[in-house]
């Protein structure tokens, strides 16, 4: 049990360090999840943006250029979580060995879009990119708490 008190920031009342902490790690891991959102919107734009030119452009199937596209976003994606959105709270461990971690977790998200992406193309006749952009956003909720709590090693 706490003892201490401390005054909130927001409202002048009197809190206990627990309810202090735990506000805090609430307030963090809001703000984890707004930028690596953030993060994932720039590489949905990249992902998006090859997989168009590759199937239009180039000719290459829907799905092996989905599956390049991917491999390209999850690296642009590591390298701004890893330098914006965990920078100061992460654990400090070797940048490949995170890459590493990163690309095993997105694999798993890699999976699940391109299941999705399949399933809504062929079987429901979609169009590519909108089923590619529904795709992106189930399979980033997976990758977002596996990567917050292995690759970065944030403790919540």
């Amino acid at each position: 049990m706490t003892l201490g008190f401390i005054r909130s920031q927001n409202s002048g009342n009197l809190m206990t360090i627990d309810q202090q902490q735990r506000s805090s790690k609430a307030s963090l891991f809001a703000k984890h999840v707004f930028m690596y959102y953030v993060v994932g919107g720039i590489g949905v734009l990249v992902n998006l943006g090859i997989l168009y030119t590759l199937k239009e452009y180039v000719g290459l199937w829907y799905l092996a250029s989905s599956a390049i596209a991917i491999y390209v976003s999850m690296t642009t994606n590591f390298i701004l979580n890893k330098s914006w959105t965990f920078k100061d709270t992460m654990v400090k461990q070797s940048t490949l060995f995170m890459y590493v971690k990163f690309i095993g977790i997105s694999i798993i998200g890699m999976l699940i879009q391109l299941g999705f992406n399949y399933l809504f193309v062929n079987n429901l006749q979609m169009y590519y990119l909108v089923a590619a952009f529904i795709s992106i956003v189930i399979a980033s909720g997976v990758n977002f708490v596996l990567n917050r709590k292995i690759t970065f090693g944030i403790r919540l």
